[in-house]
């Protein structure tokens, strides 16, 4: 299964340095960011997550459960994609509604929960605390797949506030 974000998160982990890349963001501001990758979770894993898990989701926690992309030096900014542990954890902590999934956590705390619409077809959802009942604010018209294009593309900024 061709998914454009895998391959564009295999074309970035091949620029690495030492765990590194230097990237532009926004108004000039440029710094090097680091990145930390799992190994990808067992078919025993696997089947922990809840069974509408997206299949961009499942895929990519086969290949890597749970990754740090763009962090700075200290540690700080940067996006956490969840590990299956971390996914059940925030599971309920989050109060997730039936069909979505605690995926990750932005620069400033934001959650990314992944909604299951349909067996190929998946939103991402953002916010500092989701209510799951607003989708013209909180859902992005993105799918995890070209969700996580994107943020490579526009090396770890939050695009989709651009234009909000």
């Amino acid at each position: 299964m061709y998914q454009a974000g895998m391959e564009t998160l295999l074309q970035l982990q091949t620029r690495l340095i030492n765990s590194q890349l230097e990237v532009q963001k926004e108004e000039g501001y440029v710094e090097v960011e680091s990145f930390s990758f799992n190994s990808g979770a067992s078919p025993e894993e696997l089947a922990r997550l809840p069974k509408d898990t997206p299949k961009e989701i499942v895929h990519f926690l086969s290949v890597h459960n749970g990754a740090r992309l763009y962090f700075t030096p200290d540690g700080g900014g940067g996006f956490e994609l969840f590990s299956i542990d971390a996914i059940l954890t925030y599971l309920p902590i989050w109060e997730c509604p039936p069909g979505f999934i605690p995926i990750g956590a932005g620069p400033d705390g934001e959650w990314l929960v992944c909604e299951s619409i349909s067996e190929g077809d998946n939103r991402i959802w953002t916010g500092e605390f989701l209510t799951y009942e607003d989708p013209d604010f909180e859902r992005l018209p993105f799918s995890f797949d070209k969700w996580l294009d994107y943020l490579i593309v526009a090396q770890g900024t939050m695009y989709w506030d651009w234009f909000r």
